[in-house]
């Protein structure tokens, strides 16, 4: 037989268990003060977070380009890179894996902070101070003085700072820099970098996204100046062939008709010069077009947002973390509580 319990009895026993736990304030007020310790010890060892953040735009190139293409087909050259045959180097995810790889992150890292100076701090020996790893280097005598910013003298030195370099750029990259999409299906990419020192934050954010682009300016570029030359070298030789002493007396033969019966081939010659000459013209046209090109090239980045100081501290007031401890310490002193009022009850 099932027993009943009437709404009366259970808003009593409710009424009990909510006085029992009034009762023991002084319990819960110890618990809270304890958390709430504890929530001030964490915000005195709790480090700065310096939160650097910058967004940017990765344009799509055109897949072709009318007339420079055709240009340059009809002479034999094949420009699709230089019309986005490298555009899918940055398109995708594959700008945000470029970003963080180490050929880019290291780059950065090794930049000064005083670019007109060498011998000023990289931006590696300030993340190396604000994480105490310089300390951790003391202990080896070898590295006692070690920098970035010094130039190795021996093999053996350059080993060591490649190898020490390599640590903090997994460190960087698993810890403090993260770099993603806005949203999965657009192009406005983010670059956030959070660390414990505010300039490195700031100077790290902007350099990364200023190598990026120079990386891309500099394989674009370079395809661009290599095509170039070629038609360069296509045009100086056509230049050559056409102003040759051959064409030259085929001329000569045009204006004196006497001696036209003794040259052979004649009309074959002129026939070529002809070819020559519109083939050079061709040349010429394609070499301008890509010259144009190259010079009205737009940037493959825009940038839309850039970190400006004074950066935001991820950190909480040691007030906030004082409440959410006392906060905690009450909940867990209710509870607490309850169960020695059950435990009464038995």
């Amino acid at each position: 037989m099932s027993e009943k319990i009437l709404l009366s009895d259970l808003m009593s026993l409710v009424g009990k268990a909510i006085k029992y736990i009034f009762s023991q304030y002084i319990l819960i007020l110890k618990i809270a003060i304890v958390t709430g310790c504890i929530g001030l010890g964490y915000a005195y060892f709790e480090k700065d977070k310096f939160k650097a953040e910058a967004t940017f735009i990765v344009e799509e190139q055109s897949g072709s380009k009318s007339g420079i293409g055709a240009l340059a087909s009809s002479v034999g050259f094949d420009l699709g890179s230089l019309t986005g045959g490298n555009a899918g180097l940055f398109e995708g995810d594959n700008i945000l894996d470029i970003m963080q790889s180490r050929l880019i992150v290291e780059k950065v890292l090794l930049s000064h902070l005083d670019t007109n100076n060498t011998n000023s701090q990289t931006l590696a020996d300030i993340y190396s101070l604000a994480y105490g790893e310089n300390k951790k280097w003391a202990k080896d005598p070898q590295l006692a003085k070690f920098n970035f910013y010094t130039t190795p003298k021996t093999e053996v030195e350059r080993l060591k700072k490649d190898s020490i370099l390599f640590e903090v750029y997994q460190k960087v990259v698993k810890n403090n820099l993260e770099v993603k999409r806005q949203n999965k299906k657009g192009s406005i990419i983010n670059i956030q970098v959070i660390s414990r020192d505010q300039v490195f934050s700031k100077l790290f954010t902007e350099r990364l996204l200023k190598e990026t682009g120079d990386l891309y300016v500099d394989i674009k570029t370079s395809n661009m100046n290599n095509n170039i030359a070629r038609l360069q070298i296509k045009a100086d030789s056509l230049h050559d062939k056409l102003y040759s002493k051959s064409f030259q007396a085929v001329a000569l033969v045009n204006a004196n008709s006497g001696i036209k019966s003794n040259v052979v081939n004649e009309d074959l010659t002129q026939k070529d010069k002809s070819v020559v000459f519109t083939l050079y013209g061709e040349v010429l046209k394609n070499l301008e077009g890509l010259k144009l090109s190259q010079i009205n090239q737009t940037p493959v980045i825009q940038v839309l947002d850039m970190p400006k100081y004074p950066l935001v501290n991820q950190t909480y007031h040691w007030i906030i973390y004082l409440l959410g401890g006392m906060l905690v310490g009450v909940l867990i002193g209710v509870f607490f509580a309850i169960y020695l009022y059950t435990e009464t009850l038995q």
